[in-house]
């Protein structure tokens, strides 16, 4: 039986008092200029002195000191400083300082995008490494988890620290030997993902008798092998936004899928031709949420048009009419280059709310093989869960939590009730030069893209450089395709984040540069500009589609103007936007009546739209409160039972 968590603690209560620590006047300048003071006495000291630094800070916590006292933070940050200064050959912002004592405290450091968020982070995992106990520095992604590590590594090794870092391919002994090192940086779905084996893991080797675990053990020295992970201690998240509350809407599920194909293709391939004769509104409905329901004479009619051996079929792994209405769901609610896009032959799911594609996840409940039969590609066999535990659950577990975004604004209350992060603004290093233009506004999706086109090549006639950016695979392409009628020279990114795309990011500030990207490419990567495009008036960012979340738009505006450059974005909206059309379908009807009457002069949706995006903001935290509040009830039966329901683990 796996131990369950802790006693339910006020989180909110908890973050009150950090904001209050947080909050004291001239508290956390006080702590920056005594760290400036002790690295410049410790400056003209070999690069031994810095770990015995470390020893002598491991020793004050040993005997009681807490890591988050002011004189520890001012000591590990000195430290930070002269570290960032011999591996990097870079100095240490007092921003990035100030951001790094508020994550040091257990709160959340609102940083505008370009502060180096990086850099701050190593002032937190550095001072909760001094616990012994490991510290999990958490990103997004495995390819940002990775280049993190690589660039950090020298730093944390000044220090006399150990790094590791989780890749996707890495063997169960490369993983231990990782999560074994001071500081080990990983994904949040790969660190969730080993949380998970171990945990099952520990599960049946609790459930197995001894004289099976002594068997198993004789014969494989893999057999029953030690937990991968050395607990839940610390963990330090970046764009923990996107992290803690965008990936929370869904589980995180240990599975595992049989190999070929998949038994009930045949099925799967009538459902799909039986779906195409079916009308909407007489044999199904649409419903929110992307959800379908057939009717009483929809329900009757897939019955009575199918042949009775199907119905009967071996491999049926539900009834037959459900199998229709997951191929209306794959026909009608799912599409291609929006929702998933189809590489050597395999169906891979996009991150909506981030371009991102996910080559290693696939739909459940038969939706992944329904979409994979409309697509005509080989239908792979379900996956089976495992194991699953929610990310509120996995981080609410570690014994101190702090992060860093740009885009923490909007999401306090829950950052604060679920987590017990408060947020922290932290004061821009030097002011903002961002011009934001009026909106521009159209009729339809074509004209929008002719509009962007012409502004893209404005803007680069003077010299400056663009980026748009899309909300989808298929818009991009559109955009694409209008940019090469027009013969302009552009670079497109395709939403995998990689290397490549990182290397285009960063090229995406030179002069005469178009990037068309989905709006999250290339997220924390530095976009810098050319002398030329600094003077022409910097960056110019294109929004050509409002996001369902305000703060998603902020951050792509964001990668203009970074650091006291200048730069300039504008967003741009048709009443075909699917914001629009499905949050404030009024708003369409209110454009084609302004452009009927002949001017747009004076329209502007500002305030409509965000309140559009805060209302589609509230829709989702109730989802996630729900589904918090199922997993504590799930807490509750467990704490009743030696077992686990029927099915996968939820832990």
């Amino acid at each position: 039986m796996m131990t369950l968590a802790q006693q339910p603690l006020d989180r909110s209560a908890i973050a009150r008092a950090t904001s209050r620590r947080l909050g004291r006047t001239g508290w956390i300048q006080g702590i920056i200029v005594r760290a400036r003071s002790i690295a410049a006495t410790l400056d003209t000291n070999n690069a031994e002195a810095l770990q015995a630094h470390t020893r002598q800070l491991r020793m004050l916590v040993k005997n009681g000191k807490t890591p988050g006292d002011g004189s520890t933070l001012a000591l590990a940050a000195a430290g930070v400083i002269l570290a960032v200064r011999r591996a990097l050959r870079k100095e240490v912002f007092d921003v990035q300082l100030h951001a790094g004592i508020v994550v040091s405290c257990g709160a959340i450091a609102e940083m505008q995008t370009g502060e180096g968020k990086t850099i701050a982070g190593v002032l937190p995992a550095y001072i909760q490494s001094l616990t012994g106990l490991g510290v999990h520095v958490v990103a997004p992604n495995d390819y940002l988890a990775q280049r993190d590590h690589a660039q950090l590594s020298p730093v944390f090794h000044q220090l006399g620290l150990t790094t590791g870092s989780i890749a996707p391919s890495a063997k169960p002994k490369e993983k231990q030997a990782a999560y074994g090192a001071d500081i080990t940086y990983g994904s949040s779905h790969a660190l969730g993902i080993d949380y998970l084996r171990d945990q099952l893991g520990l599960d049946n080797a609790a459930e197995a008798r001894l004289g099976d675990r002594v068997y198993s053990t004789a014969i494989t020295s893999e057999s029953q092998s030690p937990r991968l992970q050395r607990g839940l201690n610390s963990a330090i998240i970046d764009e923990v936004d996107h992290v803690l509350i965008d990936d929370a809407v869904s589980p995180l599920l240990l599975s595992h899928a049989d190999e070929g194909e998949a038994l009930d293709a045949e099925v799967h391939r009538a459902a799909l031709a039986c779906s195409e004769r079916l009308i909407v509104d007489t044999d199904f409905q649409l419903h929110a949420g992307n959800q379908v329901r057939l009717t009483e004479v929809g329900f009757h009619r897939v019955y009575a048009t199918h042949a009775q051996p199907l119905l009967v079929h071996p491999a049926l792994l539900r009834p037959w009419h459900e199998y229709v209405v997951l191929a209306l769901r794959a026909r009608i609610c799912y599409q291609r280059d929006i929702h998933y896009v189809v590489r050597q032959a395999k169906v891979q799911i996009v991150d909506t709310s981030t371009g991102r594609i996910f080559a290693d996840r696939t739909w459940s409940d038969g939706l992944q093989q329904a979409i994979e039969a409309r697509e005509g590609v080989k239908l792979r066999a379900e996956t089976k869960a495992l194991a699953r535990v929610t990310r509120q659950r996995l981080f609410r577990q570690y014994a101190f939590l702090g992060g860093m975004t740009g885009t923490a604004a909007g999401c306090e209350r829950e950052f604060t009730s679920v987590y017990g992060l408060p947020v922290t603004v932290v004061p821009l290093r030097t002011p903002c030069r961002r011009v934001l233009l009026h909106e521009h506004i159209t009729r339809t999706t074509a004209e929008k893209i002719v509009d962007i086109a012409d502004a893209a090549e404005s803007m680069i006639a003077v010299g400056r450089a663009v980026l748009i950016g899309t909300l989808s695979i298929a818009e991009s392409l559109e955009i694409a395709r209008e940019l090469q009628s027009r013969n302009l020279s552009f670079q497109l990114l395709n939403g995998i984040q990689d290397a490549d795309e990182a290397t285009l990011i960063s090229q995406a500030g030179r002069s005469g540069a178009i990037t068309v990207a989905t709006c999250l490419a290339g997220r924390g990567t530095d976009i810098q500009l050319d002398p030329q495009v600094a003077k022409a008036g910097g960056l110019h960012v294109v929004v050509a589609q409002k996001h369902a979340l305000a703060r998603v738009d902020r951050q792509l505006i964001g990668r203009s103007a970074r650091c006291g450059d200048p730069g300039s974005a504008q967003v741009f909206v048709s009443a075909e936007d699917a914001i629009v059309n499905t949050e404030a379908p009024w708003l369409a009807r209110a454009i084609r009546r302004w452009f009927d009457r002949g001017s747009d002069a004076g329209l502007s949706l500002d305030k409509q739209l965000w309140r559009a995006q805060w209302r589609n903001q509230e829709s989702q935290f109730a989802i996630r409160q729900r589904l918090l509040r199922s997993e504590r009830e799930d807490e509750k039966l467990f704490a009743q039972s030696s077992h686990s329901p029927a099915g996968c683990w939820q832990l």
